[in-house]
């Protein structure tokens, strides 16, 4: 009897593992949280008063397009992506009868506090986007994923942000979409530290077998405004008492 239940589950999880192994990674992870090249960084220099416009005043210094593909046998696979300085990125995949392929974008800007004094580094960040994500599949499956997401990380690799602006697969179903985002946040940034913030914008597709899929993600007119003001000093804290 113990031997028959065994089995079963040891069957259960073979097949749990089988259908897992096609969930998109993009489900599993941060997808584009991590640069593959750090750009030296725009120092600044005053603390109180400066406001710097991105691309306006500087083309953004981050600029990552990245594409994989990964056939299966007589399967197709494509990818794409671009990355601008000017702030516009795009993203695309396709998979015909099996395989992956993913298309990333990383745009952004990496920023120094070349003060002596720790320093709030005020954030508005402002983008358009469209998306479409499509499977051949009458079943909704997550196939194809698409994802905008906005990060900040410490040059030590601490992540500071992580501010989703899409998520969506067609587990969810088909979907065709375009919007715009504003959003806003603070950091804080010790004297000579630096910060990369950055906009990633991903298509990734994972189908097995026989099955085909496609997505694409646009992102237009990226504009960060950074201003910069003293941090509010840190109380000292109590002495102890013996």
């Amino acid at each position: 009897m113990t031997t028959r239940v065994d089995a079963r589950r040891r069957t259960a999880f073979t097949l749990l593992a089988a259908a897992t192994a096609f969930l998109p990674a993009c489900m599993n992870a941060q997808f584009g949280s991590e640069l593959s090249a750090r750009p030296k960084a725009r120092p600044i220099d005053k603390v109180e008063g400066t406001t710097l416009h991105l691309p306006q005043d500087q083309p953004f210094n981050i600029t990552l397009p990245k594409v994989t593909k990964e056939p299966r046998l007589e399967a197709t696979a494509d990818a794409d992506a671009t990355a601008k300085p000017t702030g516009d990125g795009s993203a695309s995949a396709t998979v015909t009868n099996g395989g992956k392929a993913e298309g990333l974008f990383q745009i952004g800007h990496a920023l120094s506090n070349a003060t002596d004094r720790q320093a709030d580094f005020d954030f508005r960040v402002r983008c358009q986007y469209e998306f479409e994500a499509r499977a051949t599949t009458e079943q909704n499956l997550p196939d194809a994923a698409v994802g905008l997401r906005v990060y900040a990380r410490s040059e030590r690799g601490r992540l500071l942000r992580d501010i989703v602006l899409v998520q969506h697969t067609t587990e969810n179903g088909a979907a065709q979409r375009g919007s715009s985002e504003n959003l806003s946040f603070t950091l804080t940034i010790a004297p000579g530290e630096t910060v990369d913030v950055f906009v990633a914008g991903q298509a990734h597709i994972e189908v097995p077998d026989g099955r085909s899929a496609s997505c694409s993600i646009k992102m237009t007119g990226l504009q960060m405004d950074v201003t910069t003001r003293p941090a509010p000093a840190v109380p000292a804290s109590a002495p102890s008492k013996p």
